[in-house]
């Protein structure tokens, strides 16, 4: 029987990746200091349902001590968001000395340690679909912080994989993002602002086949290695609104006064690695995983 340490692992992909632990038979801990925005089913309600199912539950910081006793650690918890207005010495603090510290520790028990990064360290990579072999170029602070949470990575692990998911949507994603605030604007009628470039696309990957990804790399990824895990095509953001408007049944006014941030305005993750190492492979396209989550945050107000 394996034992897991999720760190972050009320949140949004946290949740999800110690319910699918649980579901495989895993031991889980899980520690997280509840500081995020949360949806339905995240933060205190996960917590509370976790532990019904006989997870180990501690609600505070991520500290070292905490991976005495597991075979793995699943390290999530940080501060998110490309367009955070956090200083980066306090996204210095939480994204990269954390992870530091809990890489450390791991190590001295020989055990296993994966690091959820984030497409975004490619920033606008030259070369779509991305290869994780690509050097890396960070467009914004969060991003410099994965970068840098990377390397403690590489030089302290001693069993160390990292996975870098790209624009993660579905069931319970956190308020502040994107879809999350599409689908509670359109119910409401409000205009949405619009940061986004023409032309601008994502590479949307379903929670489910992150978390999917993610367990993955925990029983098969090479120490050493990164994994890109994302759902294997990019969407022209305009294309993924005009789908939530059909579902719902409205058309978007949309403010754009906005004025766009450092961020990549085309991402496309290379699949060949992820699936020939981890056998990873998306099984949830968009217009589904869309119906997923509105069907998740408004299940009487979708379109007939």
């Amino acid at each position: 029987m394996m034992r897991v340490l999720v760190t972050g692992g009320l949140g949004f992909i946290g949740s999800r990746v110690s319910g699918a632990l649980l579901d495989d038979g895993a031991r889980v801990r899980v520690v997280d200091d509840l500081s995020s925005a949360y949806s339905s089913g995240t933060g205190p309600a996960a917590a509370r349902e976790l532990a019904a199912r006989g997870a180990e539950v501690t609600i505070g910081p991520a500290r070292p001590a905490l991976v005495r006793g597991v075979d793995a650690v699943i390290h999530l918890a940080g501060l998110p968001g490309v367009r955070t207005r956090r200083a980066p010495s306090a996204l210095h603090e939480a994204n990269v000395r954390l992870t530091e510290r809990l890489v450390r520790a791991t190590s001295a028990h020989g055990n296993r340690f994966v690091l959820v990064s984030s497409s975004s360290v490619y920033g606008d990579a030259r070369v779509l679909p991305t290869p994780e072999h690509l050097p890396m170029a960070p467009l914004n602070h969060y991003a410099k912080s994965k970068v840098a949470a990377e390397a403690v990575v590489r030089e302290h692990g001693s069993d160390a994989v990292i996975v870098r998911p790209f624009t993660v949507y579905g069931p319970g994603q956190r308020p502040e993002m994107a879809f999350a605030r599409w689908i509670d604007l359109l119910h409401a009628r409000q205009p949405l602002p619009w940061y986004a470039w023409a032309g601008t696309a994502r590479d949307f990957t379903y929670v489910d086949d992150a978390v999917a990804g993610i367990l993955a790399a925990v029983r098969r990824g090479r120490a050493g290695e990164a994994y890109n895990l994302s759902g294997w095509r990019s969407v022209e953001l305009r294309a993924a609104l005009e789908l939530l408007e059909g579902a719902i049944g409205c058309r978007a006014v949309l403010d754009t006064s906005a004025v766009p941030g450092a961020e990549a305005r085309v991402t496309q993750g290379c699949w060949r690695k992820a699936a020939d190492e981890l056998g990873y492979g998306p099984r949830t396209d968009l217009a589904s995983g869309l119906r997923e989550q509105l069907a998740a945050a408004s299940p009487d107000r979708l379109a007939a």
